[in-house]
């Protein structure tokens, strides 16, 4: 969670199910972030067992941008933006909030931008730029 959350205020918590474009799962660490209308960080979660339960006021819900992506704290200084991460190839998605649900499929990554995910993964492995390991689990 980004920050620091009040006692006083309703939170909601939503399971968020990314999908994507030709295969069943993708098999690398992806994060799901959520942004505010202004493009502040809300709050974010790594993809476990294909979901991640983010959370949020109701208002930050209705005016917020889910953001599918390998971790952009890897690729971004702090503090990390809606602005900062649409530099990178990310996966936008708007959620058509409803008070009564409590989990929402996204619309499929498309398969160019899930495949280019996982040759960058693959190409800073290869290169020897970047002395972090590979996120990619398998292929």
């Amino acid at each position: 969670m980004n920050a620091i959350r009040s006692k006083h205020i309703d939170y909601r918590t939503v399971t968020i199910y990314p999908t994507f474009e030709k295969v069943h799962a993708l098999l690398a660490d992806i994060y799901v972030y959520l942004f505010g209308s202004n493009g502040e960080l809300l709050d974010k979660q790594a993809l476990w067992r294909g979901k991640a339960a983010l959370s949020a006021t109701e208002d930050e819900w209705r005016s917020g941008l889910i953001v599918v992506s390998p971790q952009l704290e890897d690729l971004i200084s702090p503090p990390l933006s809606l602005e900062a991460a649409r530099s990178h190839l990310v996966f936008e998605s708007v959620l058509d909030f409803d008070a009564m649900k409590s989990s929402y499929e996204l619309p499929p990554v498309p398969e160019a931008v899930w495949r280019w995910w996982l040759v960058d993964s693959l190409w800073k492995t290869v290169d020897g730029k970047s002395k972090n390991k590979s996120r990619m689990l398998i292929w």
